[in-house]
This record gives structure tokens, C-alpha cells and sequence, in this order.
């Protein structure tokens, strides 16, 4: 089987693999002529879903039977569900269905895939990794690994234009996202003692809910208004059929107006014809904020590595093409611009990571199939192995922890108990990250303790997370961004003390949180990999806990 990066981005996504070469290439969309496929599903009816371009055009007549940026809700809580035809659709499934897209685009030129690596945003917590690592199990795929899309970005630069020692600040603008990370790069050593190029992630920040998508709703509202003056009509009483219309091409308009000074937009409103001649200085002035407030995370992340010099500034990501973004950062950081590779760059560096992650396991060449005998190009396998391998020995990954992860449990010093979280492994630390600690029973004869496992957006050494009447946790807290993960439940044996020593361990790497508690008395090991809010037992209980040892 061969292994493949996929870019699974909001409004576009995008697969690759390694040629016979050992070099990225991404898998062309011949339906639609394009690298990329729309991240646009369109439910027709109850036996036909199409995603894709297809589905894109569709917004205008059957809007109500689309459903796009679903890259936005993935893994949130309390988010909307899809019904179509009398089936309820979750973001993780609706994702699912584009990521089967992708694999067919294999499987219909002739290619297998089964083990992929998923790209997600820096910013992205435990459970929209989870989720999206469900997405890709439930369309058929076997993930390996994810990674944080601006460290993919390096990878492929990396592959493709390597400079000695270089310190890289990574750019990333989607349709939905947003992720500044700076990256030193160097030469070292491997195990082997071969050279090698690491990429070491220095900081990150973003968010997950600022993309191309906001630059669009402000083209969208400013042609709506135009559309209102003219017909003396009120936003409300336009019909759903103009502003679909205006919705539509309004993506058309953008990118005009990345090559054009001006753009003309003509909507059909009530039977009378509207022409909205949108300028880009017109375009640039209604949305300097939403540019602003990308260099405004640039200036917060550069503040976590202070001192460090920015050799080489990475344009990443669909939405960099706008003239604004390129002038805005090239002001920040004259003559060091570069725009990447901007909508191809993730998905490739995705490939070779899949790939190294492949030669790293022994389980053969990630660009090509992992059984001996002849290559479709007449090469054996060991042959194409060989030259894949050049490629990906040669890096070196380092990655950072997107939040802080750590366990709730009781603290018992002091007149009166409180529930604290404790952050084991806080953000930015390299991946993996492990961190262990020894906690005790509340009191004797506990028969199983409740381990609860949290992330937060705090660097601090322990919290008191939000609490119902009953002392319970609550499943977020806004202060912090405080989620209860999961929880493990620890069973003890009869006449278990209260001085019983439990060891718990929690392990953070790119696709998830592991949790393991060791009865140090009995070496009894318990434990769990999180992954999403249904690890969580129903039961509440605000007994059964650990505490911090009082001595």
C-alpha cells in the first residue's frame, strides 16, 4: 500500500504522495482540472452525495442542501449537525465523506492508499485532532499520525530548498484558519551518524476560526449592501436565491481582484440587474482588520522566542494570494518573503512525513508499495525504496504541544479541600512530551478512584477548574479554555490505604493524550488514550479522587 499527506483544509483540500523519485506530488483532480478538491459536499438526495466542485455549484439553487467550512466545527462541542433525507450528519462524518473523495481520486487513477498522515492546525486541541483522526478511520483510512499544517509547510521547503541553519516563520492563511509558527531549521546528526535536517518548532499561534472565509463574508456583505441601496430593499427582504448568488461568486471576485485593480459583480435582484464594481483598495480597506489581526498573532508569537532572527518568512495557504497579505507581511519583514508553494506546500509535506513515519517503522517505502518486484515505472521496489529513503532520512521533526494537559485531583492542604488541575505538559512543549507524578487515594478503602483528565490554554502550574453545586467538573471552563477530556477509573483492591502510592503518567504526542496509573503497591496498570467526549464516563462522583500528598 502506499502512504499519502492529505491536506484537509476548509474550503479546499489536497492529497500527495512521493514519486518514484522520492519528490511530493500531488495527486492532480482530473474531474475538476485542479490539484485541490473542494471541501463542499452537496446531498442531492437520499442515494447520491456528491463532494467537490460539483457540489460547490450547487450552492446557488439547493444552498439548503450544501454544507461547507465544516472544517470549522469539527470536534467542537455543541456544535450543529446535518440532517438530508431523514439521516443525521456530524462534522466528523461530513468530513469523512470529502477525505473518501480524496481516496477515490487514488483508487480511480489506478493507485491504492490505506496509511495516510492528516494535517490540522497548529491551534488545534485534543478533541478536533481526535476528530478529524475519526474522519479519516470512518472514510476507510488508516491514520498514522497527524501533523500541525505550518510544520508540514517547513517539511516541504525543506525538501525542496534547504539552507543551512535558517530560522523560518511559517505564514499560514486558509479558508478557515489561521497559523503562524516559526521554525528553526539545521543540520545534525542522527543515531546512524548521517546528516540530517532538523525541524525543530520554536512557537506557534493562530486560530482556528480566522481564514479566507472572513475576508469573504466582508466581500459578501459589502455587495449585499450596494445590491440593497440600489433596489430599496432591506437585507432581510432579499431573496435567498440573490444572496446565494452573491455568496457564489463572490470567491470569483476575490480572485480577480488579486490580479486585477478592480472586479464587476452582477446580481439579479427582483428581476432588475445590479452591477457592483468592487475596487481592491475598496476590498483592502474593508477588511484591514481581518489583516491586522493575523500580524497582530505574528507580533504575539514572535514574542514567545524573543531575540530570535527571521531568516526566511513562508506564504502558506490559499488566501496568501491576496496582494494584502503579501504587502502586509513583506512591510513586517522586508526581502525575506516567500509564497510556497501556497496551496500544494501542506499536503506534500504531510507525504513526506507519512513517509518517514513508514521507513521508521520498518514497513517499507512510504512513496511506494510495500510488497517486492517490479514498479509500475520497471524499477524494483528495493530500488524505489532506496531512493525514498534518501529522502526521508533526512529529517528530523520536532513538533510543540498545542495546549496544556494535566490531571484533576484533590488538594488536601490547607483548612478546607478544593479540586485543582494540575498541567503536567503545558503548551509548547516539544511532542512527545511525558510527565509523571505520584498521587494517593482520598481516603481508606477507596475501591477505585476517578482520574479526570483536562487541557487549558494556561501556562500555570495548577488551576481550580468550574465546579457544579456538587464539586463536580465541568466539561469546559472560558477562563482558560479549561476541557474535560476523559477519565480513567482506577480500581483498587479491598483494604486499600490511604498512603497507597499511584503513579500517573501522561504522554502528548500528534494524535492524542495517553493516560496511565500505576498502583505502585500491587504494579496493577490502568489506562486510556483520549480521544474524544464519549471517553467520558456519565457518572459524576465527587468522591472517589486522588489527592496530593499532604506530607
Amino acid at each position: 500500500m502506499s502512504t499519502y499527506g492529505i491536506d484537509l483544509g476548509t474550503t479546499y483540500s489536497c492529497i500527495a504522495r512521493l514519486d518514484s523519485n522520492g519528490n511530493p506530488e500531488v495527486i492532480r483532480n482530473n474531474d475538476d482540472d485542479s490539484n485541490t478538491v473542494a471541501s463542499v459536499v452537496f446531498f442531492e438526495n437520499a442515494n447520491n452525495v456528491v463532494v467537490g466542485q460539483a457540489a460547490k455549484e450547487n450552492i446557488e439553487t439547493d444552498g439548503d442542501r450544501v454544507v461547507q467550512f465544516v472544517k470549522r466545527e469539527i470536534g467542537k462541542r455543541d456544535t450543529r449537525t446535518y440532517e438530508f433525507d431523514g439521516k443525521t450528519y456530524t462534522p466528523v462524518e461530513i468530513s469523512a465523506l470529502i477525505l473518501a473523495r480524496l481516496k477515490d481520486l487514488v483508487e480511480s487513477q489506478g493507485g491504492t492508499i490505506e496509511d495516510v498522515v492528516i494535517t490540522v492546525p497548529a491551534y488545534f486541541g485534543l478533541e478536533e485532532r481526535s476528530a478529524t483522526k475519526q474522519a479519516g478511520e470512518l472514510a476507510g483510512l488508516n491514520v498514522l499520525s497527524l501533523i500541525n499544517e505550518p510544520t508540514a509547510a517547513a517539511l516541504s521547503y525543506c525538501a525542496r530548498q534547504f539552507q543551512e541553519d535558517r530560522t523560518i516563520l511559517v505564514y499560514d492563511l486558509g479558508g478557515g484558519t489561521f497559523d503562524v509558527t516559526v521554525v528553526e531549521m539545521s543540520m545534525t546528526q542522527n543515531e546512524s551518524g548521517n546528516d540530517v535536517q532538523k525541524i525543530n518548532v520554536l512557537a506557534t499561534g493562530g486560530d482556528d476560526r480566522l481564514g479566507g472565509k472572513d475576508w469573504d463574508d466582508k466581500l459578501f456583505d459589502h455587495i449585499l449592501h450596494v445590491c440593497c441601496e440600489e433596489s430599496g430593499l432591506t437585507p432581510e427582504e432579499i431573496e435567498a436565491e440573490t444572496r446565494q448568488d452573491i455568496r457564489s461568486k463572490v470567491e470569483e471576485a476575490k480572485r480577480k481582484l488579486s490580479k486585477k485593480q478592480s472586479a464587476k459583480v452582477r446580481i439579479d435582484v427582483n428581476g432588475s440587474r445590479t452591477e457592483v464594481v468592487v475596487t481592491r483598495k475598496d476590498f483592502e480597506e474593508m477588511t484591514s482588520d481581518k489583516v491586522a489581526q493575523t500580524m497582530n498573532f505574528v507580533e504575539s508569537t514572535l514574542q514567545k522566542v524573543p531575540g530570535v532572527n527571521i531568516d526566511t518568512v513562508l506564504l502558506v495557504g490559499g488566501s496568501t494570494y491576496m496582494p494584502m497579505i503579501k504587502n502586509a507581511v513583506e512591510e513586517k519583514f522586508p526581502g525575506k518573503v516567500q509564497q510556497h508553494d501556497p496551496d500544494q506546500a501542506v499536503a506534500k509535506g504531510a507525504a513526506i512525513y507519512a513517509s518517514m513515519l513508514v521507513v521508521e517503522e520498518g514497513t517499507g517505502s512510504g512513496g511506494g508499495e510495500k510488497t517486492s518486484g517490479e514498479t509500475s515505472e520497471g524499477e524494483t521496489s528495493d530500488e524505489k525504496n532506496s531512493e525514498v529513503d534518501q529522502l526521508t532520512t533526512k529529517f528530523d521533526v520536532e513538533d510543540q504541544t498545542p495546549r496544556s494537559f494535566g490531571p484533576g485531583v484533590v488538594d488536601t492542604k490547607g483548612s478546607k479541600h478544593k479540586y485543582v488541575l494540575e498541567n503536567f505538559i503545558k503548551i509548547g512543549e516539544k511532542m512527545p512530551a511525558v510527565f509523571s507524578k505520584t498521587y494517593y487515594p482520598l481516603e481508606d478503602n477507596q475501591e477505585r478512584v476517578r482520574l479526570r483528565a483536562f487541557e487549558n490554554m494556561s501556562n500555570d502550574d495548577t488551576l481550580i477548574p468550574c465546579v457544579d453545586e456538587d464539586g463536580n467538573p465541568q466539561a469546559t471552563d472560558p477562563a482558560h479554555n479549561v476541557k474535560l477530556l476523559g477519565e480513567l477509573i482506577v480500581n483498587l483492591p479491598p483494604d486499600t490505604s490511604r498512603d497507597t502510592p499511584i503513579k500517573v503518567t501522561f504522554k502528548v504526542d500528534a494524535s492524542g493524550v495517553h493516560v496511565e496509573a500505576v498502583n505502585t503497591k500491587t504494579n496493577e496498570v490502568f489506562e486510556t488514550f483520549l480521544r474524544t467526549e464519549s471517553d467520558i464516563d456519565p457518572e459524576k462522583s465527587a468522591v472517589h479522587q486522588l489527592r496530593i500528598s499532604s506530607d
